[in-house]
């Protein structure tokens, strides 16, 4: 059943990311995201579907990396910071946001975290049903969100990171870097398989959590 409840945040979260970034090279001169479609909130058009099952499987994935052109921008260093952090700046601010929206709509009860996005519990002002499904929704857009930003901060293809250190690193490291590139792949999907990565982001996620909340205590 969970998996029901995941889907929407597995679409929406990837194509919002993706998105943004078409959009922040698209505003310094980048033609390349509207030739190829990708200007768009539309999800299919940036899914990728092992990113996909992945998001589903393990609540970490990545949809399809928008193609852009550093040429077009004025200031090559500045574009690509931006283009390739302001995404992931949107999906902690989208994911905090509706943390906090959760705890708002369920009536301010200071549930726990965990009660939140994987065991919520019927609240009196709405009917239980409809409430708690639109709530566990809301609670897994949030928890994707926020593991979407700081699963991003690792430099691994294709993830948003990985852009940056290739524009900063010398043509030696840059070798070296595509060189391993897909053995580095495979070590991030073992991670993955073997639920590793947990141990390290979802604590931060639920501090993140905690964080949020503490603006409505």
């Amino acid at each position: 059943m969970r998996f029901i409840y995941m889907i929407p945040a597995a679409l929406l979260v990837p194509a919002i990311h993706e998105w943004v970034k078409a959009l922040c090279s698209t505003m310094q001169g980048d033609q390349t995201p509207k030739n190829t479609g990708r200007l768009s909130l539309n999800p299919i058009k940036h899914m990728e579907p092992i990113g996909f099952m992945f998001i589903l499987l393990f609540g970490f994935g990545w949809g399809r990396p928008v193609e852009t052109a550093t040429l077009h921008y004025k200031n090559r260093s500045l574009g690509v910071v931006i283009t390739h952090t302001v995404p992931i700046l949107i999906n902690l601010v989208l994911g905090i946001t509706a943390a906090i929206a959760v705890v708002i709509l369920s009536g301010g009860q200071g549930m726990m975290p965990h009660a939140v996005f994987f065991a919520l519990e019927s609240f009196p002002f709405m009917p239980p049903d409809v409430q708690i499904f639109g709530l566990i929704l809301l609670a897994h857009f949030a928890f994707i969100n926020i593991n979407f930003a700081l699963f991003n901060l690792i430099p691994i293809y294709p993830l948003a990171t990985n852009r940056l250190l290739l524009h900063f690193s010398r043509p030696d490291t840059i070798a070296r870097l595509n060189h391993y590139e897909k053995p580095m792949q495979m070590i991030l999907i073992l991670l993955l398989l073997f639920n590793l990565l947990d141990r390290a982001i979802i604590p931060i996620t639920v501090r993140i959590l905690f964080f949020a909340w503490g603006f409505i205590a």
